[in-house]
């Protein structure tokens, strides 16, 4: 998750709205896009992972339970931090689980770097550079072509 201040987090959703928008899906990319949005909304909606429910809810007792002995100052405070350890605890689940399987539906889709594979811009195609980028830009020998170029490597 990134952080703007601290503990200021901002959402996810917009940016992968932004970024999915950028590529241009088409049509039969449908499923992945509402897939990579649900993995963004979900992350922005933490909450802890069931593997931590007991632990949360007995932790979350002692707190308030203490917290009823304290100075209302001193009670606050504890509930305070009980709140952002909680908090971090589940936007921590959360993206440890879908955080994976976000950036892969968004390097499928293209909005990525790795997924673009050139570094290309979304819908901006680059040529091959190197040895296969000359091959393929030159006709085919089969299709009644000149035969490439080659260098003294012999590619």
């Amino acid at each position: 998750m990134s952080e703007e201040q601290e503990g200021v987090r901002t959402p996810l959703a917009p940016a992968v709205r932004a970024a999915l928008a950028a590529t241009k899906p088409k049509p039969e990319d449908a499923g992945a896009v509402a897939l990579a949005h649900r993995y963004a909304e979900l992350m922005d909606e933490a909450v802890a992972a069931q593997k931590y429910t007991k632990a949360l809810r007995l932790i979350g007792a002692a707190v308030t339970s203490a917290a009823d002995d304290m100075l209302p100052t001193d009670g606050q405070q504890l509930m305070n931090a009980w709140d952002t350890l909680s908090s971090a605890l589940a936007e921590h689940s959360v993206a440890s689980d879908l955080g994976p399987k976000l950036l892969a539906a968004l390097t499928a889709l293209g909005a990525t770097v790795a997924g673009r594979k050139d570094g290309a811009k979304p819908g901006e195609v680059k040529p091959l550079q190197g040895p296969l980028g000359i091959v393929r830009s030159q006709p085919a020998p089969w299709r009644g072509g000149a035969r490439p170029q080659t260098g003294a490597s012999g590619i």
